[in-house]
């Protein structure tokens, strides 16, 4: 990013500041809305084929984690400011202790079903082996057939490989031109779609055990698309209009059949909807603060309030049964609830937790925490 012509202080507007904490806490909606979407009075992805797409939202969050952590921490790994080793372990702290508050708070609830009477379906997928998986978040590296416990996480697993091999090129692409990092996303990306056709499957969309030849591929081209556009800067009526115009060939393409072509051109207009997001300055206030932080912690406990609110849900129905009026309005409800829960998780155990650790590892190095990068990693 271009050196401002005056300190940067914390209340002036940031390009993508404001315009990418809504979006990723939409995109988090709209993964609540996919696996909450099966329990719905009507099936919500047989009304809608894009809201049967869960892998849009996903694949977005994969190339959004490269493009922000390029932004926030290329310079420092590629000035030496910061050790390869430290950046790892500040990112996998920063993630870890949440995630294993929402696991635990699972595993309760689910041991306290099942004693009850009402075990979870698939049991099969709560086993012991499973659980240990993903409490070290090692469960997306590929070592087991299926997930269990909090599904989505297998993200933040694989992810954790993708800080490692983040240090290792970082210093490398920084120094690319614009042309050699168009031809970097070209060559990844490539790469994931030859390997997923080894797997017999669309790149996109890998099974659980393929995870991280999805998973890599992505973050590396959102690293390196931010070297492309890291000067770019759009007005606000470009960005408006080329929001809408990505965002409706999204819809209309993912509604389509199932096609290579329409998967790719899909992937290129999310990364235009990261570009102009990330490009254009709109102000930030309280509100869009707190969506862009509790944005996280909704991906991290939805599956955990739908295990218990969607549960009582079809035990009401299965005991009295409603009129399909108030069977929506319950739904409703647990969507609410997600939502209320995701900030209420932020501000009293996330935000705590993440101001611990930065607290402990800032102390142990002797350094002040960065407040503007602290800020832009929240997520």
């Amino acid at each position: 990013m271009p050196a401002p012509t005056h300190p940067q202080t914390a209340d002036t507007p940031r390009a993508g500041g404001a315009s990418l904490d809504v979006l990723r806490f939409l995109a988090a909606g709209f993964i609540l809305l996919f696996h909450f979407g099966e329990s719905a009075p009507r099936d919500l992805h047989e009304v809608s084929p894009v809201l049967a797409q869960g892998w849009l939202a996903t694949d977005f969050f994969l190339m959004l984690s490269g493009f922000i952590l390029m932004r926030a921490y290329g310079p420092r790994l590629q000035e030496g400011r910061v050790s390869p080793f430290n950046f790892v372990k500040k990112r996998f702290l920063r993630l870890w202790p949440s995630h294993v508050v929402v696991l635990l708070l699972m595993f309760i609830v689910v041991t306290l079903a099942t004693l009850k009477g009402h075990p979870p379906g698939h049991m099969e997928k709560y086993g012991v082996w499973s659980f240990w998986e993903q409490f070290f978040l090692i469960h997306g590296w590929g070592l087991s057939e299926e997930p269990g416990w909090n599904v989505p996480t297998w993200t933040l697993s694989a992810l954790i490989l993708c800080y490692v091999l983040f240090t290792l090129y970082v210093p490398m692409v920084r120094r690319w031109k614009p042309w050699a990092l168009a031809g970097g996303i070209v060559a990844v990306l490539a790469l994931g779609f030859v390997v997923a056709a080894f797997a017999d499957h669309a790149f996109v969309d890998l099974p659980f055990r393929w995870g991280l030849v999805r998973a890599i591929p992505l973050f590396i081209a959102g690293s390196l698309l931010e070297r492309m556009v890291a000067h770019m800067r759009v007005p606000k009526r470009v960005y408006a209009a080329g929001l809408t115009i990505c965002l409706l060939g999204i819809i209309g393409l993912a509604s389509l059949p199932r096609h290579a072509f329409c998967d790719v051109v899909i992937l290129s207009l999310l990364a235009g909807v990261l570009t102009l997001s990330a490009s254009v300055t709109l102000n930030e206030n309280h509100l869009t603060k707190r969506m862009g932080r509790a944005s996280f912690s909704l991906f991290l406990t939805h599956s955990l309030v739908g295990a218990i609110a969607l549960g009582l849900d079809g035990m009401l129905m299965a005991r009295i049964g409603v009129d399909p009026v108030a069977h929506w309005g319950l739904w409703g409800l647990s969507i609410v609830a997600a939502i209320v829960v995701a900030f209420a998780f932020d501000a009293l155990i996330d935000m705590p937790l993440s101001q611990l650790v930065s607290q402990r590892l800032s102390s142990g190095s002797g350094t002040a925490p960065d407040k503007s990068n602290r800020r832009l990693l929240r997520r």
